[in-house]
């Protein structure tokens, strides 16, 4: 087994096709099965299948892609550190974000991580909220920006921000124009995160505590897909600002204040294990000091700093 295997392994894994990975790759097809037959060999165990959905990785495959990930990502973290000079910042970073939190942040930090960091290449890993901490602890991302993580085994926290949750409505949707109790939309239609989630575990308890049931329309994993639906006039949901920042912005969608301690709090992650190289350490403090700025300027609404 060796690092250009791994390189090709994980790459037929990510495209499920071995022609249109040995094309990515450039180099030829039989070359690229070679290669995998040979890992194959040397592992002692199957580790993909070809079949109607395209090649997929086995039991063992899955297990050694999750690890093929974090041994690259280490790789190339170590030859960031070795290769870098002083006036010049190079190597990947990796950044997991809530589909709210990077309608908000993901754009603006690209923008000036290219300015700053112009040899920085950085990923944004757009996935639930639920799934974040877990790819930060397998060393698939570098950091994360975790809504309400608790203390964890491993983990790195550095709580940034408290963010207020909305009830966010269609423009159309009539509701009283002051601050909104449960009572007041206990009926209406709601797309709600699905669980496990830390605002819908708070949701559903403040709906048992009002002695209420929820109107639950659907649910879904992702904002991505909860404010469209809100926008579409399907449903309302219950999410910070940042979700709907644009929609809010333009009038299609309405931000309604609620009466509580209804909020979320965005925390810092990262692995205790793997020390930042210097463009990750970079790349944070850059996302903490971007975050200060979309607050101060009253971009990131109803929010307010931690630290």
């Amino acid at each position: 087994m060796n690092l250009r295997q791994l390189k090709y392994f994980v790459r037929v894994v990510e495209m499920q096709n071995m022609t249109r990975a040995a094309e990515s790759l450039h180099v030829a097809q039989p070359a690229l099965s070679q290669q995998m037959s040979l890992l194959e060999e040397g592992l002692g165990v199957a580790l993909l299948v070809r079949g109607a959905k395209g090649v997929q990785p086995t039991a063992e495959g899955l297990l050694l892609y999750r690890h093929a990930q974090t041994i690259l990502r280490q790789v190339d973290s170590t030859r960031s550190l070795l290769s870098k000079t002083a006036d010049q910042v190079t190597g990947t970073v990796s950044i997991g974000l809530a589909s709210s939190t990077a309608r908000m942040l993901a754009l603006p930090l690209m923008r000036r991580a290219k300015a700053e960091l112009p040899s920085v290449v950085l990923e944004i890993v757009d996935v639930p909220s639920a799934d974040l901490t877990k790819l930060v602890l397998q060393g698939r991302i570098d950091f994360s920006l975790s809504p309400d993580q608790q203390p964890m085994q491993g983990l790195l926290r550095t709580p940034l921000l408290r963010e207020s949750l909305f009830l966010l409505a269609h423009a159309s949707v009539a509701l009283p124009r002051r601050t909104l109790t449960i009572e007041d939309f206990a009926a209406l239609p709601l797309v709600l995160p699905s669980l496990p989630n830390t605002l819908r575990a708070r949701l559903d308890h403040a709906f048992l505590t009002a002695g209420l049931t929820c109107n639950l329309f659907a649910e879904a994993s992702t904002s991505a897909i909860l404010v469209p639906a809100v926008r579409s006039a399907m449903a309302a949901t219950i999410l910070p600002c940042s979700a709907a920042q644009p929609e809010i912005a333009e009038g299609s969608i309405v931000a309604h204040a609620l009466d509580g301690s209804l909020s979320r709090e965005l925390v810092l992650c990262a692995s205790e294990s793997l020390p930042p190289s210097l463009a990750q350490s970079r790349v944070m403090a850059m996302c903490k000091d971007e975050i200060k700025r979309l607050i101060n300027d009253q971009a990131w609404q109803g929010c307010a700093l931690l630290d």
